[in-house]
Order: structure tokens, then C-alpha cells, then sequence
């Protein structure tokens, strides 16, 4: 009679498990979790990293608590509107060679007085100077225009709010930018390039600033 009793108890045990994970802390079975790979919408491909490869990653996402986390590395062109009255004023533009989490890229830093404006940065056959039509010219085979709105490059009596000289360039390789024009509340900037790489807009505060980082 005891062992008829000890293989029933025996039998309700291995009942009350889950088979695949057990049970969870109320006595339910565990959830069950798949793993799954997300997709972006039809016709996208994933970002490219500063070697210009699709996911290889870039620098770390992380610019600190002054700056908004930037736009994934990509090479198709980048849009964002802030509504700024009066226009921002464009002060500064220089740029800088970095490395980030091991990785090396080249930073364009646009900088403002009086907030951030929107922006368009994109690849672009040519640049053209605002008003004339002219082309800018710039060193490398490859050309990105930065337009800024609602924003302006100059005082009330027509002077230059730049602080730094409109144009510089080669960083690493063929790489050039320069102010382009200042026309009807748009700021054109050019920046010529040795190659198509991919490329991320960070915006930062405090002062307002637009870093374009261009990998490689």
C-alpha cells in the first residue's frame, strides 16, 4: 500500500512542470521568449557604419547630457525644423579630426547664437552659391550641402557674424567646406569630400550647435 501511494505522489510532481522552462514565481508557466530580427521599411537598408559598411556601428551613441543622442549613420539626406525667432545666427564653423570608441571620423561643427534652426544635410551633385547660381567650388570628388533655416550669416548692416574664417578643410584625405551663401533666411554650406561615406548629424546645446560627422 505505501508504494502504490509513493508512485502516485511520484506521478502528480512530474506533472506540475512546464516541460520547457518551468514555472514562473506565481506558480504560472514561464513566458516563453524567441528571439526575432526587426526590419526596416520595405526598400531600407540598414545604417552604414564609418567604415561605410551596413551595420558595422559607429562611434558610440552617447554625447553627454548637453547634446541629443545622434542620428544613426547613414547616407541618405537628414531633415529636422526648429522654429526659431529671430532667425539663429550662424558665429562659427570650423572642424575637427575624432575617434570615438576606436573609431575615426571628421566633424564639421556649425554654431549658432540665439537657438538651433532646422536643417537639410544631404550627398548633392553640386553646391551652388544662394542668389547668383554660381558654383562653389570645393576640393574632392564628392559634394554635401548643410542648409540651415530659419538662420542668417550676417548683421543688420550686412557684416559677417562669423567668427571664423568661412572656409577650411583637408582633414584626413581630400575634404573641403565653405560658407556658400546667406539668402532669404537660408545659410548654405558645402563641404567637398574624397569619397561617399556614411555620415551623422548630432545636435548639441549650450551653445546651440550642429555637428555633422562624416566617418572615416
Amino acid at each position: 500500500m505505501l508504494a502504490v501511494l509513493l508512485g502516485a505522489a511520484l506521478t502528480t510532481l512530474a506533472a506540475c512542470g512546464d516541460g520547457a522552462g518551468g514555472s514562473g514565481p506565481d506558480g504560472a508557466p514561464a513566458p516563453r521568449t524567441s528571439a526575432a530580427v526587426s526590419s526596416g521599411p520595405a526598400g531600407t537598408s540598414p545604417s552604414a557604419g564609418p567604415a561605410g559598411t551596413p551595420g558595422s556601428g559607429g562611434p558610440s551613441g552617447s554625447v553627454g547630457a548637453e547634446g541629443s543622442a545622434p542620428s544613426t549613420w547613414t547616407t541618405r539626406e537628414v531633415r529636422a525644423e526648429h522654429q526659431v525667432t529671430p532667425p539663429a545666427r550662424l558665429v562659427a564653423l570650423r572642424a575637427a579630426r575624432n575617434v570615438q570608441g576606436g573609431a575615426a571620423y571628421n566633424r564639421l561643427v556649425l554654431e549658432f547664437a540665439g537657438g538651433l534652426p532646422g536643417y537639410t544635410a544631404g550627398y548633392v551633385d553640386q553646391v551652388f552659391r544662394p542668389g547668383s547660381g554660381a558654383p562653389l567650388p570645393l576640393r574632392g570628388p564628392v559634394t554635401f550641402e548643410i542648409v540651415v533655416t530659419p538662420a542668417v550669416a550676417h548683421g543688420d548692416a550686412g557684416e559677417s557674424t562669423l567668427t571664423t574664417p568661412q572656409f577650411g578643410g583637408e582633414l584626413s584625405g581630400p575634404i573641403s567646406y565653405a560658407l556658400a551663401g546667406d539668402y532669404e533666411g537660408y545659410v548654405h554650406i558645402g563641404v567637398g569630400l574624397g569619397s561617399r561615406v556614411g555620415f551623422r548629424v548630432v545636435e548639441l546645446r549650450d551653445p546651440a550647435r550642429l555637428a555633422i560627422d562624416f566617418a572615416g
